[in-house]
């Protein structure tokens, strides 16, 4: 029996007249979250600045371990703003952050709208509900200015330019993404997984050449202490036997990433570790009792732990990229959106640090299932109980509805992190459903 599909009815025709008031609360969020720029900093971005501060005036930028995981080519990006103030570069370049979401989402809707072409009625409704649930990562994103939209966005510019036969363009955009920050470079590995040698090459050749340019203003030594600093730094962590420590030392209850998450159920962490509810972003200094609530499972060793952590994490990865090997023979293939979006999240999960404005790469993916459902194309029924969970443990449960205390706890339960992988398996489901039914509309047709 052929799986029933999402129903193409779309209700975007009789909610017409509500799409100035939606752009008009689009606007009031955006305006909102720039008057608390004005108030006082926000976020993680005057330590960016101050990164670029540094690298302008000859200091070590990772002086006293700051900001150290991120390469010495972010502090080149934000060297500029340095010739005014934090708080003033904070506030005149905030309009770049809603300028990344419209370019993300007018790259994917370029990338879509071949294989799911909609209405314009349709295409606002399905585009809105996408944002709507991406919304608690891209409003966090904003207090730092749009910086991941921007690397999501030059990640998919990247698609987008190799779908039309700009290898070298597309190249150059990952390249860059993948010199600013490293999970980008999972597209490399996926353009390397599909034989595409072209914007391979040429996504190498770029990350080298952005990730040396630093050393033009810091010279050869400065550059090299520093690049050294920053790998030692960077392995340390990784490499970490325990899974409940990483990059930073003890994983926070806030790191969305699958390996604190598994950690999480597989070891017993003591009152005062920062994976609990109970602390606070001081290392071992609880800020109250041990909650009743929190409950522990497993009780490895970290060695053990480590050891099962990293085969839990090896084996799906394995299994996708066994799956996605096909060739990519036709570079429209709707296939190729699927994987992508696929890949966007694998690197919210694999990432060693996936804070909550990293994980506005959910974005693609939940465009795609978003416009598929209004297009009634390829989306079988399951995968909306899987949106739905992703919905509330990620939307629904925030801080707002549910208090400081309770997101505190369920944090602490990794719940943000089970909604990825919600979504990350319909991605997948949706990627692996995709060529027999486009089979049977070939047939169809003929």
């Amino acid at each position: 029996m052929p799986e029933r599909l999402i129903p193409s009815a779309c209700p975007g025709t009789r909610l017409h007249g509500l799409r100035w008031a939606l752009v008009a609360l689009a606007t009031a969020w955006l305006l909102f979250e720039w008057g608390r720029i004005f108030v006082a900093p926000r976020g993680d971005f005057p330590n960016h600045w101050e990164l670029g501060r540094r690298l302008v005036h000859g200091g070590f930028i990772y002086e006293g371990g700051l900001d150290f995981v991120y390469p010495p080519l972010w502090a080149l990006a934000h060297a500029p703003l340095t010739l005014v103030s934090a708080h003033a570069a904070q506030i005149l370049v905030y309009p770049l952050a809603p300028v990344a979401i419209v370019a993300l989402v007018w790259v994917l809707h370029r990338l879509a709208r071949g294989s799911l072409p909609l209405g314009p009625d349709a295409l606002f409704w399905s585009t809105a509900l996408a944002v709507f649930l991406a919304s608690p990562f891209l409003t966090r994103d904003l207090t730092e200015v749009g910086a991941n939209t921007a690397l999501v966005a030059l990640s998919w510019l990247a698609v987008y330019l190799w779908s039309r036969g700009r290898d070298r363009g597309g190249g150059v955009c990952l390249g860059l993404a993948g010199a600013l920050k490293c999970t980008p470079l999972l597209f490399v590995a996926y353009f390397a997984l599909k034989r595409q040698w072209r914007i391979l090459a040429a996504a190498i050749v770029a990350t080298l050449g952005f990730t040396a340019a630093p050393a033009l203003i810091q010279g050869p030594a400065e550059y090299a202490r520093t690049m050294a600093f920053w790998a030692n730094g960077v392995a340390r962590g990784a490499l970490d036997p325990d899974p409940s420590r990483g990059v930073l030392g003890e994983e926070k209850v806030e790191n969305l990433a699958l390996r604190p998450a598994l950690a999480r159920y597989l070891m017993h962490l003591p009152y005062g570790h920062m994976g609990r509810p109970e602390t606070s972003d001081t290392p071992g200094v609880p800020e109250r009792p041990p909650s009743p609530l929190y409950l522990q499972f497993a009780d490895l060793s970290p060695f053990w732990a480590g050891l099962l952590v990293r085969a839990i994490m090896l084996v799906p990865l394995a299994w996708v990229g066994w799956r996605f090997r096909r060739p990519a023979l036709d570079r429209g293939d709707p296939a190729i959106l699927w994987e992508c979006a696929t890949v966007s999240l694998l690197i919210l999960l694999y990432s060693p640090i996936t804070w909550k404005q990293h994980a506005v790469g959910v974005l693609p993916a939940l465009y795609l299932m978003c416009r598929s459902a209004w297009a009634g194309r390829w989306l079988p029924r399951w995968v909306v109980p899987a949106v739905g969970g992703y919905a509330i443990l990620a939307v629904l449960l925030n801080r707002g509805i549910v208090g400081r205390e309770a997101t505190k706890l369920l944090d602490s339960y990794r719940v943000k992190t089970i909604g990825i992988l919600l979504l990350a398996g319909a991605a997948i489901g949706c990627r692996l459903r995709l060529p027999a039914k486009a089979s049977a509309a070939e047939a169809t047709r003929a």
